[in-house]
């Protein structure tokens, strides 16, 4: 594959929502579009559950006009970076203002921020579980004092089950790190737990019928990246390692200081959960650098 066919044109829309986390994503959203000469297109939502009665309508339009006067600043800062920047705030519901934002646009790339809560479905987590558009999600410590015009990606993780979701985010982590002159690394975690961990047969095996069976797994994982590899045309050798795939996959990007992590929406896992796949979900909650999440 040549660089020309690694550019990406793409239609960039970030959501914000005014608070301590807008300057993380817009900083962000700004560094992928210059990565790929795209407009950021600023979207807020003023989320409405219900039309607000019409004796309201004044208040409304205050409030709106007080967040453009703020959308217009972030614009500002945008185009001082000397990224192509527009803005656009929104009355209405926030999952169906996103979905048909997205709609209209046709969006390449998503760009949010994450927040989770205990007994319910965050609005960050509703967003990723049902916009079916790469979402790049600005989280953790490593985004943390990110600025507009300051953000670098130097080392990009992107986790593969072979599946064909991994494929495509195999795919666009190869894209992103031509475009950042990012190293790229490839990992596989063998799901060990769910043969091993109180299940009655392996309990049953003798060590040396454990040790068997733990060298052939190894042995097959490690023929699949291979091919893997090659069916992307990503030379660099990927890793194998075994466990609880989440875990393992956000310990490794901490230790090895990663910038991003790639990884599919849903991979040969679906059935451990409706909408979005349990390791994706896993890695989104306890990740400490931004995640890209391809459909």
């Amino acid at each position: 594959m040549t660089p020309q066919d690694m550019t990406v044109k793409m239609r960039l829309v970030a959501g914000i929502d005014l608070g301590p986390e807008t300057e993380q994503v817009v900083s962000y959203a700004a560094l992928f579009a210059a990565a790929t000469h795209a407009t950021v297109r600023l979207l807020y939502v003023i989320d409405y559950l219900l039309t607000p009665p019409s004796y309201l309508a004044e208040y409304v339009e205050e409030e709106k006009r007080r967040e453009e006067s703020e959308m217009a600043i972030w614009k500002a800062r945008l185009q001082e970076a000397e990224v192509d920047a527009e803005c656009v705030t929104v009355l209405g519901r926030l999952h169906e203002s996103f979905l048909k934002e997205i709609e209209e646009t046709d969006t390449s790339l998503l760009v949010i921020g994450f927040r989770s809560h205990i007994f319910r479905p965050s609005s960050s987590e509703r967003l990723i579980r049902s916009l079916q558009v790469p979402i790049l999600v600005v989280r953790g410590k490593a985004s943390a004092r990110a600025q507009v015009g300051s953000v670098k990606i130097k080392k990009i993780l992107c986790s593969v089950d072979f599946s064909d979701n991994s494929k495509k985010a195999a795919l666009v982590a190869k894209q992103f790190a031509y475009l950042f002159s990012a190293d790229l690394q490839l990992v596989h975690v063998i799901p060990s737990h769910r043969i091993k961990e109180g299940r009655l047969l392996w309990k049953q095996l003798s060590k040396e019928e454990r040790k068997t069976f733990d060298s052939a797994v190894r042995l097959g994982a490690e023929a699949r990246l291979a091919s893997f590899c090659k069916e992307t045309e990503i030379e660099k050798e990927g890793e194998i390692y075994e466990g609880h795939p989440g875990e393992v996959i956000t310990s490794l990007a901490e230790e090895g200081s990663y910038d991003l992590i790639v990884i599919g929406a849903r991979g040969l896992s679906y059935v451990e959960s409706v909408l979005i796949g349990g390791t994706t979900d896993a890695v989104l909650k306890s990740s400490n650098c931004p995640v890209l999440i391809v459909h």
